[in-house]
């Protein structure tokens, strides 16, 4: 099992107009994960903060759902 880091290129406008500007805002919307992603880390980085759980467990919990996740939206391309 290797590590891959994906980067996603952003496309920023030479000048500033309006059409240029939504495209940006549109790309970046689409590389943020979802309200319900957002909260599931927040409350995993929470409770990690307040000694809830252990840091590493958090960390290996939080970084299991990002591999599920993304496995998951690579399967639904493919198929």
């Amino acid at each position: 099992m290797t590590a891959q880091l994906h980067t996603t290129k952003i496309p920023l406008p030479e000048i500033p107009g309006r059409e240029g500007v939504a495209s940006t805002v549109t790309a970046v919307r689409g590389a943020l994960p979802s309200r319900e992603q957002m909260l599931f880390y927040g409350g995993l980085t929470a409770a990690a903060a307040l000694s809830v759980i252990e840091w590493p467990v958090a960390a290996a919990i939080g970084i299991g759902a990002a591999v599920v996740q993304r496995n998951a939206s690579q399967g639904d391309e493919q198929a």
